[in-house]
């Protein structure tokens, strides 16, 4: 290891660190004199990003304006002075949360400061998703999410919560954000931010930086907090609990003195915003959206994701096999007591994986055709619908598809959008906006496999009030599967149907995925599938469950929707 200089460089890498603090409730004085102490020690051993928690210095749960009024203060302002000393003498960042007002309104807000090594302040973020009772006290945030220009590149900055909607990370990194700053008061007994927070990373292949807290708030119990530092795939390098007040470190890795992301650089590109413009629609703040949405009178249903291995280029075999499975899954939801109502399959099950053009110029075939034909007189049999993948042929073109099939035929398809490097060898990416389309019990959307790296996708589809989403997989790669359950915050029941085993170039990873869908993370139902094997999981859904939508709209639609070239 190379030695630091007093400066905290370290060849191509930069030191950061996380205050991770017991924060006492309304003790401003207390607080703000151990954070002092704390982010001076943190930046004396050379630290140059240092991140401190949500409401630093006022702690968390008040129950009014009044409560806290006396802990608010303006930004710039005498905390963010304080600390404008310990960045000017150290030459770093440090960011920290407090309770903001606004002079000119005197409305509050939960807000982060950002200093740099001048001693001022580069910006402000104020939370746009004010959680649980800060909505008795602070505004919606209504600034821009906070991209600000350092030294070491571009870094962007959002408030806890904001985390449950991908949004405000996605606005920062097309802003050229590659690290995100989330200051956090996340207990343990809420609704476990690890998933949210390595999606966000994940999802833009960006570095994230998540500092919570510890101690005991007003009513809150923070000692088994943990703060986290995530690197570009969503993969942790530091996950760090301590019920005594202590400082995280880390180094993230530079060049030419940046932060770099070839990660960012290849998931931005391959986003497809032109199939994204329903995710602008305010379609759930309506009185009733359900019936501006037409939506089927949701009811009870019963779901079952079939994992299945095909043999590869062999569609008659394939399709033989997973009518047996369907059969199968029939009777097993009989012997609960349930009628089977819909079955996904997986991705491109019909032939199995293609890796070259001319594989798929052979096995494909057009919709409807012998493979949905088959599917089209099992599903008359059983009375159900049936999601696959398939490689479709049309107009000269050859797609990577899903297709949804009813006992009266094909009732819709999608071409996927989003192709990986293997499928970009023989397939066309799909065109035009995703589509739902309504059942007897519900509104179902599909996607296919790494179209869940992208939530643009299946938020475009929840905004439609998509009840379940079927995802057809072919799925190979662990350290990303946890981003199946993150696709849960678009507010949809998800269904995810893998392949499974080893095909020479490329291997499966199966664990197929039934996750039911309620505002109430307790209610919420997971099945998961072995990682070998053909399996089937059932699971009993209501579509009603989904019908309560809650979205972020205070985000700039124009940084998410921006088309690069457009006229």
């Amino acid at each position: 290891m190379q030695k630091e200089d007093e400066q905290g460089k370290c060849g191509e890498e930069v030191k950061v660190a996380l205050v991770h603090a017991a924060i006492h409730w309304k003790d401003k004085e207390k607080n703000l004199a151990k954070l002092l102490t704390l982010n001076e020690k943190a930046a004396g051993t050379g630290a140059r990003i240092i991140l401190n928690t949500e409401l630093a210095t006022a702690g968390y749960a008040f129950e009014s304006r009044d409560d806290i009024a006396p802990l608010t203060e303006t930004i710039p302002g005498p905390t963010t002075r304080a600390f404008g000393r310990i960045t000017k003498q150290y030459e770093c960042y440090i960011c920290i949360g407090l309770p903001e007002v606004d002079p000119r309104t005197g409305v509050f807000y939960n807000a982060a400061a950002l200093i740099g090594p001048k001693g001022r302040v580069l910006g402000r973020h104020r939370k746009v998703a004010p959680a649980f009772r800060e909505n008795l006290w602070a505004a919606r945030g209504n600034l821009p999410v906070l991209v600000a220009q350092t030294e070491f590149g571009k870094l962007g900055v959002m408030i806890c919560a904001d985390a449950y909607s991908y949004k405000p990370a996605r606005a920062a990194a097309l802003q050229g954000a590659r690290l995100l700053l989330v200051p956090a008061n996340w207990p343990p007994d809420h609704q476990n931010p690890e998933k949210f927070w390595r999606a966000r990373a994940a999802e833009n292949g960006i570095y994230v930086l998540a500092c919570n807290r510890t101690g005991k708030d007003k009513s809150m119990d923070c000692r088994s907090a943990e703060s986290f530092i995530i690197d570009t795939g969503g993969g942790v390098v530091r996950q760090f609990s301590s019920t005594d007040d202590s400082i995280v470190y880390g180094t993230l890795p530079l060049k030419n003195g940046k932060f770099i992301s070839s990660a960012a650089e290849d998931i931005l590109g391959r986003r497809r915003p032109h199939c994204y413009t329903n995710i602008s629609l305010d379609t759930f703040s309506h009185f009733n959206p359900e019936f501006l949405l037409g939506l089927p009178e949701p009811a009870d249903f019963t779901v079952a994701t079939l994992q299945f291995r095909p043999v590869s280029r062999d569609p008659p075999a394939n399709t033989e096999k997973m009518l047996k499975l369907i059969d199968e899954a029939a009777a097993m939801a009989a012997a609960e007591g349930f009628t089977l109502n819909l079955v996904i399959l997986p991705e491109l099950s019909a032939t199995g994986i293609i890796f070259e053009q001319r594989e798929a110029a052979k096995w494909c075939e057009e919709i409807p055709g012998p493979v949905t034909g088959a599917f089209t007189r099992k599903a008359e049999e059983k009375n159900i619908f049936i999601v696959l993948g398939m490689a479709e042929r049309h107009a000269g073109k050859i797609y990577n598809s899903c297709v949804l099939i009813g006992p009266g035929g094909v009732e819709g398809k999608y071409r996927k959008i989003h192709l990986s490097t293997y499928e970009q060898k023989w397939a066309e990416a799909g065109e035009g906006e995703v589509s739902a389309f309504d059942l007897p019990f519900g509104r179902v959307g599909m996607l296919a496999g790494c179209d869940l790296m992208f939530p643009e996708s299946a938020d475009a589809l929840a905004k439609l009030g998509t009840d379940v989403l079927c995802v057809p997989a072919l799925w190979g790669d662990c350290e990303s599967k946890f981003i199946w359950e993150a696709r849960l915050g678009e507010q949809m029941h998800l269904a995810v149907a893998n392949q499974w085993g080893d095909f020479g170039k490329f291997y499966a990873i199966g664990g197929s995925l039934i996750y039911s869908y309620s505002r109430y993370p307790e209610k919420r139902i997971k099945s998961e599938s072995p990682a070998g094997g053909d399996k089937i999981n059932i699971m009993r859904l209501c579509a009603k469950e989904t019908r309560e939508k809650r979205f972020l709209e205070n985000i700039d639609y124009e940084v998410l929707l921006y088309m690069e070239g457009a006229t």
